[in-house]
């Protein structure tokens, strides 16, 4: 496919982008603990600039130290912070990119356990997320100050050298909690109409177009769409973009929720006080209604930004899990003018500049899977799954340099650890064999991606496919590997990437025959009959109902575990919890399994037994480790190096396997 709209130039304002692509703010948490820039967070943007985006959005900038979210925030509060903020345009602008400074004031989001102090608010309202945090109400002249603050930050942004300023009013930060009547109860010149709840950002527009220059680019980033009760509707938000455009602002970046969307929906659901046909929870809840993860569909922001376009004639800047293809076609449909593109960029820095080299084949692509926001909601410094060296750039324990001795490595199994320990192998230039059992590669991400809402996971494996594939290392497909051929082939250095197996654990007919295993089951042997148990309520339960449920089946989950997918990241969980239930899937955990067979399931409860009975038993209590070979291996192989790396260590997540298979053949 030709990317002819995606690579047209574009202009913000007076500042010309060499393409439509732009990589939207994304909190990191690398930034030092005072707010100063750190040498990590500079080489993160400088990485994502060679990359060829037009445009880098950094994360979240302070303009006042009570509006702190994360920890590892950057500020700019004073001009203290302005030396080591001016590291991020000349990092950026060394990379050919353009780079604009994303100022932000978390109001009620920012906790007192960041800040030290009680958060403020426009009206004292608080959020759902923070239940112990209770904000203060603003004052006039608190809000006065800010807006100054605002200013201020704006003309230092230019002082730096960044190119433009984003006013971050999306999302929950300080301007939306003014023009949201959810969290504004006001009832002087800043609260009830919606002119009036405008006001606060209208102001703050026009103030930093007056500090900053009017010819400085400012874009506003808004949620067109709230979800929540007397939230922002997308009509109300077309006519704020036009007020915003009047006031000052030169694009509109269109974005949609706050940390509390819909959460009043999915709590009465999950109650079982309401029904979930209707609430579009899988669509998003609170923070994954705009870091939708691989449970959403792609695109689900999309059409905001083209009911905005049609209020404005500043360009409107489009999000929300946009593939480069469906990009392309929004551009060409003329509902967007530049696209956002976020994780992805974290995934892989260089899709831009593969998309202007016609190998988009070649992206490693995004399983928005919301590793990234998991760890930087835990507090900790970014990480991806599919990418080891993200928020890692440039240091001396991700780097991958050619290799001093050429080694003989074999390297068994191609889940993603040992596809990943493939790549890094030969771009060190060892002399690698991978070897697979079965007639094709993939391993377990095979089954992982056949299901339709898993579709980033299958667009991830054929990308690990076609990049091995075409990367020298020779391949064995269907070959049961053991240790005397290991032996036998004279290899250096063995990596034993045999992954996991399905669990039949010590319960009383487990072993029966008529029982489904949950693989077969994604792959397309589909039981008969309407009524189906799911044993085990873990990710591969949890998916294994919803792609039954989707077929139609009646569909029961029984586990022990207290909740579903016990491990996933919260945001990601709930959209799993309301898919689960938009799709009927009936839920029963606390359940301990005592007895199973192909036709029933039977359980203590509260010193209970409880019976379901089913057309068919689908057992997906987890995984067990495959060791044979690694055991046979450290018993018969002592004059080779062993290194296990994924699920043969423990089964885990893929961001485990990627890392473990990329730093085994790091180190080699």
């Amino acid at each position: 496919m030709k990317f002819e709209k995606l690579l047209e130039p574009g202009k913000i304002g007076n500042l010309e982008l060499k393409n439509r692509m732009i990589m939207p703010g994304m909190g990191t948490n690398l930034a030092a603990a005072d707010g100063t820039v750190s040498d990590v967070i500079v080489n993160y943007y400088a990485r994502r600039a060679n990359g060829g985006v037009g445009l880098i959005i950094t994360e979240v900038c302070c303009p006042d130290p009570l509006g702190r979210v994360i920890p590892g925030e950057i500020e700019i509060t004073k001009v203290g912070f302005m030396p080591g903020l001016s590291r991020i345009p000349h990092a950026a602008h060394s990379g050919g990119a353009k780079v604009c400074l994303q100022l932000a004031h978390g109001g009620c989001f920012a906790s007192e356990g960041v800040t030290g102090e009680q958060p403020i608010s426009p009206s004292g309202v608080g959020t759902f997320q923070l239940p112990d945090d209770t904000p203060r109400e603003m004052t006039i002249e608190e809000i006065k100050e800010l807006i100054e603050k605002y200013a201020m930050a704006a003309q230092r942004a230019r002082q730096c050298g960044f190119d433009a300023v984003e006013l971050h009013g999306a999302h929950g930060y300080m301007p939306l909690q003014f023009l949201s009547a959810y969290t504004n109860r006001r009832t002087d010149e800043y609260g009830g109409s919606l002119e009036n709840r405008a006001r606060f950002a209208l102001e703050t527009i026009r103030a930093m177009k007056k500090h900053a220059g009017e010819d400085f680019p400012l874009i506003y980033r808004l949620s067109a769409d709230e979800d929540v009760p007397n939230g922002i509707t997308l009509e109300e938000a077309c006519t704020f973009a036009k007020w915003a455009e009047e006031a000052g602002a030169d694009a509109i970046h269109v974005s949609a929720g706050t940390w509390d969307s819909r959460l009043h929906k999915y709590n009465a659901v999950m109650a079982g006080e309401e029904s979930a046909e209707g609430k579009n929870l899988s669509q998003g809840v609170a923070t994954s209604m705009w870091v939708p993860p691989n449970y959403t569909p792609r695109g689900s922001l999309k059409h905001l930004a083209a009911a905005v376009k049609k209020y404005v004639k500043v360009p409107v800047i489009t999000v929300g899990s946009i593939p480069p293809e469906m990009a392309e076609e929004i551009l060409e449909k003329n509902e967007a003018d530049f696209v956002s593109i976020g994780r992805q960029t974290i995934a892989d820095p260089d899709y831009a500049n593969k998309i202007a080299e016609g190998e988009a084949e070649t992206i490693r692509r995004c399983l928005r899977c919301n590793e990234c926001l998991g760890e930087v909601m835990a507090f900790r410094g970014i990480s991806c799954a599919v990418n080891a060296e993200a928020g890692k750039e440039f240091e001396g324990f991700v780097q991958v340099s050619p290799t001093q001795r050429k080694k003989k490595v074999a390297i068994v199994g191609s889940g993603p650890a040992g596809m990943q320990a493939t790549l890094t192998a030969m771009e060190r230039g060892h002399d690698v064999t991978l070897f697979e059992k079965d007639d094709r590669l993939g391993g377990a991400l095979y089954y992982v991606g056949l299901p339709d809402f898993k579709i980033d996971y299958r667009d991830y494996t054929k990308y690990l496919i076609h990049a091995v594939e075409n990367s020298g290392a020779k391949i064995k497909t269907g070959t049961e590997v053991t240790a005397q051929m290991i032996k036998k082939g004279n290899f250096d250095t063995v990596i034993v990437a045999t992954g996991a197996v399905t669990y039949k654990p010590g319960i009383k007919g487990a072993e029966d025959t008529t029982i489904v295993d949950p693989l077969k089951v994604l792959d397309g042997n589909i039981p008969e009959g309407k009524d189906i148990i799911v044993c085990g309520a873990g990710l591969i339960g949890c998916e294994v109902a919803m792609f039954l449920a989707e077929l139609g089946k009646n569909v029961t989950m029984i586990d022990k575990l207290p909740e579903p997918a016990m491990d996933l990241a919260i945001y990601t969980k709930w959209v799993l919890n309301s898919k689960l239930a938009e799709l009927g899937v009936k839920v029963r955990v606390d359940h301990k399994i005592d007895e199973m067979t192909g036709k029933y399931v039977k359980c203590t409860v509260d010193n209970q037994e409880v019976e379901y009975k089913g057309d068919a038993v689908v057992c997906a209590l987890g995984l067990k480790a495959e060791r044979k070979l690694l055991e046979d291996l450290r018993r018969n192989g002592k004059e080779m190096e062993i290194i296990p790396v994924g699920d043969v260590n423990n089964p885990r997540k893929i961001i485990q396997a990627v890392h473990e298979g990329f730093h085994a053949a790091r180190r080699i």
